[in-house]
């Protein structure tokens, strides 16, 4: 494009040259020169003049006259302006030969500017599919992983259901433990303390039965005491051994009767263990009763002795 500004900008100075040259008509001459002139130009010459019929119009448009008014300006032959032309026209032939060169060659280029984006369009169509198929995918893994979420919480909502369920259940069987529990440890209360108060009635008959015993023996000392001191002669050896192993006999015959009281103490004692749950057992019967047939077994025993 700058070459055919530049053969443009030399065509404009030729031109210019032969404007330049192109013979300058004064107004002193007559209509002779002026018709020799229209006749050297060419019809249809940017250089043709006109013929003005109006003096004071064609001063206007002709430039200022040089300092000599009489200037005889020759004239050149036809042939200079037509060989000018044919320059013209060749300057013109070889810039539209250029220009068609150039004009093929944006051709070339647009054809691979065209290919470029049919291939950057045919890439992208590609990409966009590829996209859209990878959407598509996506939208099916959501409704999958929505589906499977759904479910989920169905599965954790009767779960929950089931536990809250089995935890009332817990709860009911816990508090019918709990009073199946109550009730057996009242019912061992009671039969502990029945037979407490028979163990204590038991006790009571043993300590009349063993004050009397020890009135009577003191009364029977006091008798035999007193034989010895009225019997003139003074017991021997022997007769006090004898004494003796009668009381010892009586003291193994009351033992005896002892013993069999004990055992039927600890037969009133024993209670009956609850095979079902031990853990129903009061604290009392562990402690109470626990203690209770030592203490007895104690006061027999001081009884015994």
């Amino acid at each position: 494009m700058s070459s055919s500004e530049g053969d443009k900008k030399d065509s404009d100075v030729e031109m210019g040259e032969a404007t330049s040259s192109a013979p300058v008509i004064a107004s002193c001459h007559g209509t002779e020169v002026k018709a020799l002139l229209l006749q050297a130009l060419p019809a249809g010459s940017s250089t043709t003049l006109i013929l003005v019929e109006d003096k004071e119009k064609a001063a206007d448009s002709m430039p200022p006259p040089p300092a000599r008014k009489d200037v005889v300006l020759a004239l050149r032959a036809p042939s200079a302006f037509i060989s000018l032309i044919d320059e013209m026209i060749g300057e013109c032939g070889s810039e539209t030969s250029r220009l068609s060169g150039e004009l093929v060659e944006l051709q070339g280029r647009w054809s691979k500017t065209e290919a470029m984006l049919t291939a950057v369009k045919d890439s992208h169509s590609a990409k966009v599919s590829k996209v859209e198929v990878a959407i598509g995918e996506l939208e099916r893994d959501l409704g999958k992983t929505a589906s499977s979420l759904l479910k989920e919480k169905k599965a954790r909502k009767a779960k929950s259901s089931e536990v809250c369920r089995l935890q009332r259940r817990i709860e009911s069987d816990a508090g019918l433990a709990h009073r199946g529990i109550q009730e057996t440890t009242d019912a061992l209360r009671t039969e502990f303390q029945a037979r407490l108060a028979k163990i204590s009635a038991s006790l009571g008959s043993l300590e009349c039965i063993r004050s009397r015993d020890l009135a009577l023996a003191t009364i029977e000392g006091g008798m035999a005491v007193v034989r010895l001191f009225q019997s003139e002669t003074s017991p021997t050896l022997e007769a006090e051994e004898a004494r003796l192993s009668g009381c010892k006999g009586d003291m193994a015959a009351e033992n005896g009767d002892f013993g069999l009281v004990l055992a039927d103490l600890k037969s009133a004692c024993f209670l009956p263990t609850c095979s079902e749950d031990p853990e129903g057992k009061d604290s009392m019967v562990g402690e109470n009763g626990g203690g209770a047939a030592p203490g007895s077994d104690e006061a027999a025993g001081e009884e015994g002795a």
